[in-house]
């Protein structure tokens, strides 16, 4: 029953919650806008360059396929690369305690 007890005693909202609030509606409300205009900025790029995907693809197709196997092994040299430091930090401090 502790998670559903309500509270007791109810403070009134502070000038500064009141701003933070319409401060972070407006940063939201910011992001959604410019999240549209980049949907429909990709989305009008997408219909034009359609028909040069549709000529190159026997070249776009290994290109693409190419690339995303660099970007992969990129990916999973850094994130390697990463744990293996910090594993390597960790051991170090834990061997530094007493």
């Amino acid at each position: 029953m502790g998670l559903l007890k309500k509270h007791e005693k109810h403070s009134k909202p502070t000038f500064k919650g009141i701003l933070t609030a319409i401060l972070a509606t407006k940063a939201a409300i910011f992001l959604l806008i410019l999240a549209g205009l980049s949907l429909s900025g990709t989305s009008l790029a997408f219909i034009a360059t359609m028909p040069l995907f549709v000529v190159f693809s026997p070249v776009l197709v290994p290109a693409g396929i190419t690339t995303g196997l660099l970007a992969m092994g990129l990916a999973v040299s850094g994130g390697s690369s990463l744990t293996a430091l910090s594993i390597i930090s960790w051991l170090y401090k834990f061997s530094r305690r007493p």
